[in-house]
């Protein structure tokens, strides 16, 4: 492990050149390979390293998230990129910090290590990990005093909840648009008025 400083902040991180990151598995990313069915499956370093010249670049960070982190799975290459997320992060202003703020809480919010090596923390990446969370709980406090619409705090807070360990309350503020109950008087799915309400 090497040190990054980010803003004057140490990150402790797995450099983009180590050949373990091949053993990360992500979406369609397997035994150190793309799936056949995926070939444009990214290699996560490689995508890092474009971020860090260009920490704005929100569109390649937006096509890469979701191979790390989606459907409710966190994916073993996560856990490696959280702490470049931060780093990233703080290389931006505040009101560009949202959707790396977001993705590292959707990653500890969906974290499945029972599901098998290929979601589970290497034990190499669990210092810096969890040293990369602490630093990014007052990003997303500091985040949370800028201008943002009623579904960007949503997710701050989901983010909030998920980093001090609620990560069944942070489900709830990711998912509360499509929240609803079934009726108990005619069977159908409803959504609360009140609710709708709110997030709008």
């Amino acid at each position: 492990m090497k040190w990054f400083a980010a803003g004057g902040v140490l990150v402790d991180f797995l450099p983009l050149d180590d050949p373990r990151w091949k053993e990360l598995d992500h979406r369609n990313w397997r035994g150190g390979k793309r799936s056949d069915w995926a070939p444009d499956a990214p290699y996560v370093p490689d995508e890092l390293s474009e971020l860090l010249k260009k920490p704005a670049d929100l569109q390649r960070f937006s096509d890469l998230w979701p191979w790390l982190c989606s459907e409710g799975t966190t994916w073993a290459a996560a856990y490696a990129a959280v702490p470049y997320m931060v780093a990233l992060a703080k290389h931006l202003p505040s009101q560009q910090r949202f959707e790396y703020l977001c993705v590292i809480g959707l990653v500890v919010t969906h974290a499945c290590p029972e599901q098998g090596e290929s979601f589970a923390i290497k034990d190499y990446l669990v210092e810096g990990y969890r040293k990369a969370l602490s630093d990014a709980l007052p990003l997303i406090c500091e985040t949370l005093a800028s201008q943002h619409d009623v579904t960007k705090t949503r997710y701050l807070l989901a983010a909030v909840a998920a980093l001090n360990g609620h990560c069944k309350l942070a489900e709830v503020l990711q998912d509360m648009d499509c929240v609803c109950g079934e009726c108990s008087k005619c069977g159908e799915r409803v959504y609360p008025d009140e609710l709708q309400e709110a997030i709008r």
